[in-house]
């Protein structure tokens, strides 16, 4: 028992030196790429958005989090600068529309972004294509060519910043602001109406990771002084974190290094659940009502269909026709119901069949007969037909009788052999 103790406090204070650990430890850096201006990590652009509104003369940044077309619908009046940094950019016809009335009427507007819309790309001309370099430590430069700018100066960057760039553009609609080392073009200005359309070939330059460099930082400002916002600046979070209205409460868990784990704990523990749940309880056996013999209703339909058509002559050759198909399965006599035709009754077919059935000769020539009737076109009136058919009925009874006793017989025989 002491043992047991000892063991126990044991794997308890190593349990709670594990935790301590692990609670203790420094978080690994989150290097995913949100670009969202809430988030501290390297490709958030929470520096950018803390620093806007000292860098332009402290008007108010506002987030908004709706498609363009009703950013700009609703306060696109109070706003004259507007900016867009984001992976990629979804927008329609009705918002390139919305963007470009935008800015004719005297507004500005940043868009940094690898991907641009195919509405927006066709329509300016453009078509990005990002940069190849081998490996995370690979560095880029890239430098104003605007004189006032000091085109001789280079911003450096390393992890793949500054490889993207503009592979083709509108040259008679476009302005040139910045280019990497290899001489692509990276910043373009689209002069539209009374104001300005900016285009960024990477959002990366604005991310915290990047602001955090001295290049980085310098960079970022001259970009941003080409904006001449006086009113309010709109920020938008629409293309980084979706329609606010379509958002989903586990988005909360998956955000969140702490929730995240817990949430996949859970969701894991619930199905393993179930899981075993099913193994250990027996599946419900449904109960299944047994079949019915609907032969007699079949029998009933069938036969007041027959009986509404008045037709006994059709009633009467087909009972015939499987009179025939009994004859050659069961007595091996070969003959087709077309075949009793003729005026008179086959003698030779009528002693074959008795002789082999045992049935009267009178009932076989009875039955013949009724086939001579129902080919010679006679009418067959509701008495005839009964008559006919208690005929074939006594064929049957007969044929039925003598098998029952010819079987008891052998089965006597059988018996007294042994």
């Amino acid at each position: 028992m002491k043992d047991l103790k000892l063991y126990t406090l044991v794997a308890l204070l190593a349990l709670g030196g594990f935790l301590y650990i692990q609670y203790n430890r420094p978080s690994p850096t989150n290097w995913s790429k949100t670009y969202v201006r809430t988030d501290k990590i390297p490709y958030g652009t929470y520096i950018l958005h803390q620093e806007l509104p000292r860098l332009f003369g402290d008007i108010s940044v506002k987030p908004y989090q709706k498609r363009v077309y009703n950013t700009i619908e609703e306060f696109g009046d109070s706003a004259d600068g507007y900016m867009i940094i984001a992976p990629q950019i979804d927008t329609d016809v009705p918002d390139y529309e919305k963007i470009i009335n935008y800015v004719e009427q005297g507004n500005d507007m940043l868009m940094a972004t690898y991907e641009y819309s195919p509405v927006f790309a066709d329509s300016l001309g453009l078509r990005p294509s990002g940069g190849f370099s081998l490996g995370d430590d690979s560095l880029t430069a890239v430098s104003f060519t605007n004189p006032n700018l000091n085109p001789a100066k280079k911003y450096r960057y390393d992890r793949h910043i500054g490889s993207d760039y503009f592979a083709k553009f509108d040259t008679t609609r476009t302005v040139v602001l910045a280019s990497n080392d290899k001489g692509n073009a990276i910043f373009l200005r689209y002069k539209i109406g009374q104001g300005n359309l900016y285009l960024l070939s990477s959002p990366d330059y604005f991310t915290n990771y990047a602001l955090l460099t001295t290049d980085g930082a310098e960079f970022a400002a001259k970009a941003l002084s080409y904006l001449h916002p006086t009113k309010q600046i709109i920020w938008d979070d629409y293309q980084t974190l979706g329609d606010l209205g379509q958002q989903s409460p586990i988005r909360v868990f998956l955000n969140d290094r702490n929730l995240r784990p817990a949430y996949f704990i859970a969701l894991f523990s619930l199905l393993a659940f179930v899981l075993y749940g099913i193994k250990r309880r027996q599946r419900v056996i449904p109960i299944a009502d047994p079949l019915k013999n609907t032969s007699i209703e079949f029998a009933k339909v069938v036969s007041s269909v027959y009986y509404h058509q008045r037709d006994n002559r059709d009633i009467l050759a087909k009972q015939y026709i499987y009179f025939m198909e009994y004859l050659r399965t069961t007595y091996r006599i070969e003959g087709t119901y077309s075949q009793m035709k003729t005026n008179e009754p086959d003698m030779a077919f009528v002693q074959q069949l008795s002789a082999r059935s045992g049935v009267d000769e009178r009932v076989v020539l009875r039955i013949i007969q009724g086939m001579h009737d129902v080919h010679s076109g006679n009418k067959i009136d509701d008495n005839t037909l009964i008559a006919y058919n208690r005929y074939i009925e006594d064929f049957y009874q007969q044929t039925l009788w003598k098998n029952n006793i010819s079987n008891n017989a052998r089965t006597l025989a059988g018996s007294t052999k042994q």
